[in-house]
């Protein structure tokens, strides 16, 4: 009976022992789960704020860039508006003025190409020119029998075309030429005249010529 007593007691001390051992392997996984979470929590707001912080800066950087762009976009959108401001005015000062005068221009640049066309089969279209340049384009040319005058209503701009029957030069005497030409040359004073003489103008590094010569090579 005693020893029925002692082998109940000693297995009964046996689980016991096991339970703690158990209780113990559970406290310790359960606290390394703890650990292991707040590492991992840890991790995961150390990269959050990495990348809050790269995207930040990213921001910033972007920023700036952006704020020191502005007074250059700025400058470029000004050049865009004065150089349309210009080429209005010029047109507008141009479609108001006496076609004498255009057409005197006209004959002008004519004359510095004369001997050119002369030498060759040509024919020179012209359109919106009053009739005393006509009678003075005529007159240039009276003596040369290769090259021929014709009003063309067809042209978009008013001036003069020369196109010569071998398509070896071609000569462009328009508005078009002549507000480009002013445009160039004449940019700074026309731009002081129409915004002020503090207006911001871009203006041609080339001297200023006495007048615009003869296009050639270009088309209307």
């Amino acid at each position: 009976m005693e020893e029925i007593r002692g082998t109940e007691a000693l297995e009964q001390e046996i689980l016991d022992d096991a339970r703690k051992r158990a209780d113990r392997i559970i406290r310790k996984a359960d606290d390394d789960a703890k650990i292991m979470q707040a590492q991992t929590d840890q991790k995961i707001k150390e990269a959050v704020d990495a990348l809050t912080q790269e995207y930040q800066a990213r921001q910033e950087t972007a920023e700036r860039e952006a704020r020191s762009r502005l007074p250059l976009e700025k400058m470029r959108l000004e050049i865009e508006y004065r150089d349309a401001m210009l080429r209005k005015a010029l047109q507008e000062a141009l479609a108001a003025m006496d076609p004498r005068f255009l057409g005197a221009w006209c004959v002008r640049q004519l004359r510095r190409g004369a001997e050119l066309i002369r030498s060759s089969q040509a024919k020179i279209m012209v359109h919106g020119l009053d009739t005393s340049t006509m009678q003075e384009i005529r007159e240039l040319f009276s003596g040369a029998s290769s090259v021929s005058i014709e009003e063309v209503p067809s042209m978009k701009v008013r001036g003069l075309s020369v196109e010569p029957a071998d398509n070896s030069y071609h000569i462009s005497i328009t508005e078009h030429e002549l507000v480009a030409w002013l445009l160039d040359e004449k940019r700074g004073e026309l731009g002081a005249a129409l915004f002020g003489s503090n207006a911001h103008v871009e203006k041609s590094a080339t001297p200023d010529r006495a007048e615009p010569p003869a296009q050639e090579g270009s088309t209307l």
